[in-house]
C-alpha cells in the first residue's frame, strides 16, 4: 500500500462522514442513499481490517477439519458438501463451531452491532 496520506482509512472516513452530513441535511431518498454509502464505507473499513486475518484464520480452521489443504473458495465447498451429505455427522461438534464462528466473522464485518459483546472484535 501507499505511504502517501491520505491512507485509505483516512479516504474512508472522510467519505463516510461526507455522506453522514448529507444524510443529516436530507430528506427522503437522497437520506436513505446517503446512509447507504455511509453504511457501505463502514462495512469496507472493517473488511480491511479484519478480512485477511479472517480468511487465514478460516483456511487454517477448514485444513485441520478436513484433512486436506486448498484455496479458501475449495476448502468452503468441500466441508459444506461433507455436511450436505452426512459426512461431518462424527465430527459435528468442531463442524457447528466452525460454522458458528464463521456466521461471528461475517456479521463482525457486516454489522457488528448485531453481535453479542462477547462475539464483538476488540
Amino acid at each position: 500500500m501507499s505511504q502517501d496520506k491520505p491512507d485509505i482509512k483516512e479516504i474512508l472516513v472522510t467519505v463516510k462522514q461526507l455522506l453522514e452530513s448529507i444524510a443529516s441535511n436530507s430528506k427522503g431518498s437522497e437520506r436513505y442513499d446517503a446512509l447507504c454509502g455511509a453504511f457501505l464505507l463502514s462495512v469496507v473499513d472493517r473488511e480491511l481490517e479484519l478480512g485477511e486475518r479472517q480468511d487465514e484464520s478460516q483456511s487454517g480452521e477448514l485444513q485441520h477439519l478436513l484433512g486436506r489443504e486448498g484455496t479458501l473458495a475449495d476448502l468452503y465447498q468441500q466441508f459444506c458438501q461433507q455436511v450436505r451429505r452426512g459426512e461431518m455427522d462424527e465430527e459435528w461438534p468442531a463442524a457447528f463451531d466452525f460454522a458458528f464462528k464463521q456466521v461471528i466473522d461475517k456479521v463482525s464485518v457486516t454489522n457488528p452491532n448485531y453481535l453479542a459483546d462477547m462475539h464483538r472484535p476488540g
